[in-house]
């Protein structure tokens, strides 16, 4: 079933038509929000939260010329930033975590370097202005295209091709720096 039907049997208050939306859609959204908040209670939290507001926000979802997961990226965007601002107002101490998934390998060496790799580039990212960490993140680790980008940041694709551009020169620049102190 298209995700066209979905919704409008959503919009006509069919639970069971949520419930398929959140099953196509609620792993790629917790993967979003965990590489913002590392905390994974919190982000089953904001999880539930994002689709409890597309819930609420479906009937009066305007279907023409709609994109869907955009807009479903959008709440989820937002609904992490509502949890920043009222983190930032009672804040929180937590400790982030360096623990990426890493491929298995056969050496120990090359388990460790990939591990030493994925901290550098996390902490690189880090380094990096919110605008360019999202872009990266869409296109890059949840692997959207620029149209899908543009999107969900509601950008043009001229803009965000060029956020890409200035977000992986300036990626590099911290990466070459940060190997020059390691030399």
């Amino acid at each position: 079933m298209d995700i066209s039907a979905l919704i409008r049997q959503c919009q006509a208050g069919n639970s069971d038509a949520f419930g398929q939306i959140y099953d196509l859609y609620a792993d790629r959204i917790f993967r979003f929000i965990r590489l913002k908040i590392q905390e994974p209670r919190q982000a089953e939290d904001l999880l539930q939260d994002v689709f409890v507001k597309a819930w609420q926000g479906l009937p009066k979802l305007p279907l023409e010329k709609l994109n869907f997961q955009a807009w479903l990226y959008k709440v989820a965007n937002n609904t992490i930033n509502d949890h920043f601002r009222k983190t930032y107002r009672t804040p929180i101490m937590t400790e982030l975590t360096t623990d990426l998934p890493i491929a298995a390998s056969d050496s120990p060496a090359k388990t460790t370097a990939a591990i030493v790799d994925a901290a550098v580039l996390k902490q690189a990212l880090e380094g990096l202005p919110k605008t360019y960490q999202q872009v990266l993140e869409l296109r890059f680790i949840q692997d959207f295209s620029v149209a899908e980008t543009a999107g969900i940041l509601g950008k043009t694709n001229l803009a965000v091709r060029l956020l890409q551009h200035r977000a992986l020169k300036q990626l590099k620049l911290i990466m070459e720096n940060t190997h020059a102190y390691e030399t």
